[in-house]
């Protein structure tokens, strides 16, 4: 018989350690965020009947007047013991359960388990549809050294990684501060000149703020004393995921991005990360983003997609 409990964010943070593969949306900093927005999180584990920690689950929910409204678990529920296929029905039924008391209510859960007939079987068996397609991601797996990172970049990416060091920039890991205003300042314009949806700026810096100080990785390029360019890694647990960026063109004429990936990606590695996700890749609406991505050597992970109780 599965039991579920529920969990603060220390001994979330915690459970966390165990898991293959943290996605950002359940990590503590992300319902931090989450809690400055009135949005507090729930966190739960789930025990399998042998009592081991099975899966976890963080969630937030939207409320009126007290009442829970809709609950949506973003890249969740996690495997926390084996790997992303370990999720078994029976643990998953339970946190979808648990996540829909006190009483039933709008919820859509989107479990960190890779597409396929498994999966699909899995959740099925715990009623659920899906309602959205899945979005694959690029991850890149930072084991071994800096050469055998290097030696998996892709060509046309490690020839502007050359040129990017070769030009003269300087480059600075920070953790904060001036260099964060300057790149969610950035963000926010690049966002509204280019016409795309990605996390808005006060959010990612809400993320940085909520992140231990040695789990921010901002790296930053500059031209005399000047900041061109800066790009956002967050850790958490064993993973890291690639937040935010933005270049002047002054930053992009010598390829600043690609230096900051590079830079941010050895420094990762460095600090014991297991792995890199630099989130959605999408070849048709935004292809250049995708190859710059891709070029890094990642791999591409296709999740199982947004589900929900059916009937809702």
């Amino acid at each position: 018989m599965t039991r579920v409990r529920e969990v603060d964010a220390d001994l979330w943070a915690l459970a966390l350690q165990a898991a293959g593969f943290v996605p950002l949306q359940q990590s503590p900093a992300y319902g931090a965020a989450l809690a400055r927005r009135g949005r507090e999180p729930r966190r739960l584990l789930v025990e399998d009947a042998g009592g081991r920690i099975a899966c976890g689950v963080q969630a937030s929910t939207r409320r009126l007047a007290g009442m829970p409204l809709f609950t949506a678990a973003l890249r969740g529920p996690v495997a926390l013991a084996g790997g992303r296929e370990a999720i078994a029905p029976e643990p998953l039924a339970a946190a979808v359960r648990a996540l829909r008391r006190p009483w039933p209510h709008a919820l859509v859960v989107a479990p960190e388990m890779p597409d396929g007939a498994q999966s699909t079987a899995a959740l099925r068996a715990c009623g659920l549809r899906r309602v959205m397609t899945p979005a694959a991601s690029a991850e890149v797996p930072l084991a071994g050294d800096a050469a055998a990172l290097r030696a998996r970049l892709r060509g046309k990416w490690r020839n502007r990684l050359a040129r990017a060091e070769a030009s003269g920039l300087r480059v600075d890991i920070a953790r904060g501060g001036a260099s964060l205003s300057w790149l969610a300042g950035a963000h926010a314009r690049m966002m509204k000149a280019r016409g795309f949806r990605g996390l808005p700026a006060d959010f990612v810096v809400d993320l940085a703020a909520a992140s231990a100080r040695r789990d921010v990785f901002l790296c930053v390029a500059e031209i005399r004393r000047s900041t061109v360019a800066a790009a956002l890694f967050l850790r958490h647990g064993p993973t890291a995921t690639y937040v935010a960026a933005a270049a002047e063109p002054e930053g992009r004429a010598v390829h600043a991005g690609t230096l900051l990936a590079w830079r941010g990606l050895l420094a990762l590695q460095e600090a014991g990360a297991t792995c890199a996700d630099l989130s959605q890749v999408d070849t048709e609406r935004s292809a250049g983003l995708a190859r710059f991505k891709l070029g890094t050597g990642a791999e591409v992970f296709v999740p199982c997609g947004t589900w929900t109780p059916s009937p809702l």
